[in-house]
C-alpha cells in the first residue's frame, strides 16, 4: 500500500495544474467588447524573445497594415497586462483551460478610470468573421461623408473616407476637420462593411451599408462612452475638406503668438526665452490623452530632432484631463518617453476647449487638438494649422509632411 501511495502521489505532483494549464503563450489572440452597434473585434499578438526560455514579452495590436506595439507586457502564467502610459490605459485578463480570455480594458478620462469588459479567445486571428466573404461589393477609393446636425438645422459636418480594398479586407480611415478615425480595418460582406480600430488608447466600431443608389449609410461608435456618431458617404474623388491653415488665426490686434506656462518641473518658459530666439519654433497644442496628438507627436518630435542643427525648436503646451499639476505632469512625461519628445512641455491648462481659449486671448480659439502654430524667425506667427492628418489618412498625410516641409525649408533659409 505505502509503495502504491507514493506512485499515486508522484502521479498527482507531476500532473499539470489549473494555473499552469492555461498560460499565456506566443501566438495570435482575438478580443472583443460588447457595443450598441455590435461586436468590436480587437486583435492581439503576444511574442516572446528566446522563445519560452524566459525572455521579454512583446505585444502589438493589428488593424489593416497597422502594427501598434505595446508600451510595457506583463505575462504571469495566466494573467496578462498589457499597457500604454502614454494614454493612460492598459488591459489586464486572465485565461482558462479552455483558451477563454475575460478581463477590462481600463481608459483614462476626464471624469476619471473608465472600465470596459473585454472577452476572447487564444490561437484566433480573423478580425470580424471565421470565413471570408464569397461575394463583397467593391467600396474602395474616396468617399465625401456628411454627418447631419443633431437638430437638423445646421449645415451637415463634412468628412473624407479614404478605403482600400484588396478582395474583401478593408482598411482606410475617415478624416473630419477636428481628428481622423486612425486606422480602421475589417471586412466587407457582401454591401455591409465592418471595420475597427483598437491601439490601446482607444477602439472604435464602424458599420455601413451600401446603398442601391451607391451611397453608404454608417454608424461610428467609439468604445468609451458609446458615443455614435451616424453618417452618409458618396463616392467623390475629388471631395476636400475646408483649408486647415485658415480655421484657427490670430484675432485683430495682435501680430504675435505669446505664452507663460510651467514646464514639467515648475519652471516657467515663454516664448521668449533664449532657447527659442532666432529659431524656426514650432508650437503644438494638445494633450497626452488625444489620439491624433499621439500621430502628430510621432512625426513632429524625430522632425525637430533632426532639424535642430538648422534651427529649428519645439514647445509642446499641454492641456491635460488633471488639474493636478503632478498628474498632468506624470501622463506628460510618459508621453515623452514614448515619442522620445526632447522639447519642452508646458502645462498650459486642463482639456476644456473654452477654458483653453481663454489662456491664449491671440488666437480665435482652441478649435481642435491638436492645432500646430509655427513661428518664423523673427517671432511672427507663419502658419497655423488646425488638426493632424495621421498616416491613416493615406495621401493626405503624405501631402502634409511635403508641404510642411517645403514651409520650413522656407522659413529656415530666412535670416534673423
Amino acid at each position: 500500500m505505502n509503495r502504491i501511495s507514493l506512485v499515486i502521489a508522484a502521479m498527482i505532483l507531476a500532473a499539470p495544474t489549473a494555473a499552469t494549464a492555461a498560460a499565456f503563450k506566443a501566438g495570435d489572440y482575438r478580443l472583443s467588447v460588447a457595443t450598441p452597434l455590435g461586436e468590436l473585434p480587437i486583435n492581439l499578438k503576444l511574442e516572446q524573445k528566446n522563445g519560452a526560455q524566459g525572455g521579454q514579452w512583446t505585444a502589438a495590436y493589428i488593424n489593416g497594415p497597422e502594427v501598434m506595439p505595446a508600451e510595457a507586457v506583463t505575462v504571469s502564467g495566466d494573467a496578462l497586462t498589457v499597457s500604454f502610459p502614454s494614454y493612460g490605459s492598459k488591459l489586464e485578463a486572465k485565461l482558462d483551460d479552455a483558451g477563454t480570455v475575460t478581463g477590462t480594458l481600463t481608459f483614462t478620462r476626464a471624469s476619471g478610470p473608465v472600465e470596459v469588459p473585454v472577452t476572447g479567445k487564444a490561437g484566433v486571428s480573423y478580425r470580424f468573421f471565421p470565413e471570408a466573404a464569397k461575394q463583397h461589393a467593391d467600396v474602395g477609393g474616396r468617399w465625401a461623408v456628411s454627418v447631419p446636425s443633431a437638430d437638423g438645422k445646421a449645415a451637415p459636418r463634412p468628412g473624407i473616407g479614404e478605403f482600400t480594398q484588396t478582395a474583401g479586407k478593408i482598411h482606410g480611415a475617415i478624416m473630419y476637420t477636428n481628428a481622423d478615425s486612425r486606422w480602421l480595418a475589417g471586412e466587407v460582406r457582401g454591401n455591409e462593411i465592418y471595420m475597427s480600430i483598437f491601439d490601446g488608447g482607444t477602439g472604435s466600431l464602424l458599420r455601413a451599408t451600401l446603398q442601391p443608389d451607391g451611397t453608404l449609410s454608417g454608424s461610428t461608435l467609439m468604445v468609451v462612452g458609446n458615443l455614435r456618431t451616424d453618417w452618409t458617404a458618396k463616392k467623390d474623388a475629388t471631395a476636400a475638406l475646408p483649408d486647415p491653415t485658415k480655421l484657427t488665426y490670430l484675432k485683430p490686434g495682435y501680430d504675435k503668438f505669446a505664452f507663460s506656462f510651467p514646464d514639467l518641473d515648475g519652471k516657467m518658459v515663454s516664448l521668449d526665452d533664449a532657447r527659442f530666439k532666432g529659431k524656426v519654433t514650432i508650437i503644438t497644442i494638445g494633450g497626452s490623452w488625444c489620439p491624433t496628438c499621439h500621430d502628430e507627436a510621432a512625426f513632429i518630435a524625430p522632425f525637430i530632432r533632426e532639424n535642430r542643427a538648422r534651427g529649428v525648436e519645439g514647445v509642446a503646451l499641454q492641456y491635460e484631463f488633471s488639474p493636478d499639476f503632478a498628474k498632468a505632469a506624470a501622463a506628460c512625461r510618459n508621453f515623452a518617453k514614448r515619442y522620445g519628445i526632447d522639447f519642452p512641455m508646458l502645462i498650459a491648462g486642463t482639456a476644456d476647449k473654452e477654458a483653453a481659449s481663454r489662456t491664449l486671448p491671440m488666437i480665435n480659439a482652441v478649435l481642435v487638438y491638436p492645432t500646430m502654430i509655427v513661428v518664423d524667425r523673427k517671432g511672427r506667427v507663419r502658419q497655423i494649422h488646425t488638426s493632424f492628418p495621421g498616416p491613416a489618412t493615406g495621401v493626405h498625410h503624405e501631402t502634409f509632411k511635403r508641404e510642411f516641409n517645403h514651409l520650413i525649408d522656407g522659413l529656415v533659409a530666412e535670416g534673423v
